[in-house]
């Protein structure tokens, strides 16, 4: 009898020894904190220390959230997650590299909310806020994108969007401000589409405020860009820039002030059609060889020179 419970009791412990681990299961939903250390479990009493230490730890389509205010660091996306830091303030300083990569499948849905992207610049070479590669959609929510720059033309953006495939973008309540490029740059791969929607965000005092990039390519651009404010770049406000796809551009409820060029569209696979909305204090108020369309109930004043678009109908 002793010998069948002996024989029993090393039967159990094997098993044990094939179960997996509770401390290496993945949580739906992580902790950050400023005082946290990424060797703990990033649960709610004992948080990581940092947004990549938390990641490993989060379980596919989970949720990282702060405990407190802190410098989280810079991040790789590879699958779907929420990165949520609305209720403190989040910082990702980084210097000579991207703030956050999303690198993810294209079934993937990422969301980013409350953090305060900050690249040492324009003059520091700190590429990009958030790159965009790959995922379905990328949701950037409340979120300031500040003083990224490179020395090459392609990086220095707030929002840097590259992607493969068909990926949809929005940006919400966002500031991307002071970057030696581009406030947003929308450039997909040759073959790719990029959908864009912009609300209630402002892209100032950048070189160009937003552009939708096809040079190049043959990719389709689809971007929308509402209620935001589009001021002090050094070049234009909005640039659609075309190569051999499409790019359309739609602006509606928006603020274009002291820009270089209120609006560009210059490639004859270019449109840009506005509505609602204010153009002002630029040096010239729209431009460019691609078509640029008004719905005819907009301010266009006290530019360097008032060009005036065609007027097309109300749909």
């Amino acid at each position: 009898m002793k010998k069948l419970l002996i024989a029993f009791a090393f039967g159990i412990a094997g098993a044990c020894l094939m179960l997996p681990s509770a401390a290496n299961a993945q949580a739906t939903r992580t902790w950050v904190s400023g005082v946290g250390d990424d060797a703990n479990p990033c649960s709610r009493t004992a948080p990581c220390k940092t947004f990549a230490g938390a990641i490993s730890k989060t379980a596919a389509a989970g949720e990282i959230d702060c405990i407190d205010s802190g410098g989280y660091g810079a991040l790789t996306i590879t699958k779907s997650i929420a990165v949520k830091c609305d209720s403190y303030e989040a910082g990702v300083l980084v210097s000579g590299t991207n703030g956050f990569v999303v690198q993810a499948a294209s079934t993937d849905v990422i969301w980013i909310s409350g953090l305060d992207f900050e690249g040492l610049g324009p003059t520091a070479l700190s590429l990009n806020g958030i790159k965009i590669i790959s995922a379905a959609q990328v949701s950037v929510v409340n979120c300031v994108i500040r003083g990224f720059g490179s020395t090459n033309s392609t990086d220095g953006n707030g929002i840097f969007m590259a992607n493969s495939g068909t990926t949809k973008l929005f940006v919400n309540n966002t500031i991307m401000a002071d970057n030696a490029n581009v406030g947003l740059e929308v450039k997909p791969a040759s073959g790719a589409t990029a959908l864009v929607d912009v609300m209630t965000s402002a892209a100032a005092t950048n070189t160009t405020g937003m552009r939708a990039n096809d040079t190049g390519n043959a990719s389709t651009i689809n971007m929308t860009i509402n209620d935001s404010t589009i001021h002090g770049n050094a070049g234009a406000g909005v640039n659609a820039t075309g190569g051999t796809g499409t790019t359309q551009v739609t602006a509606l409820h928006d603020s274009f002030t002291n820009n270089g060029t209120g609006i560009i569209s210059n490639n004859a696979n270019t449109t840009v059609r506005f509505g609602y909305s204010t153009i002002s204090g630029n040096g010239i108020a729209t431009s460019g060889t691609g078509t640029v369309n008004s719905y005819g109930n907009n301010q266009i004043n006290a530019n360097g020179t008032d060009t005036t678009p065609p007027v097309i109908p109300l749909h």
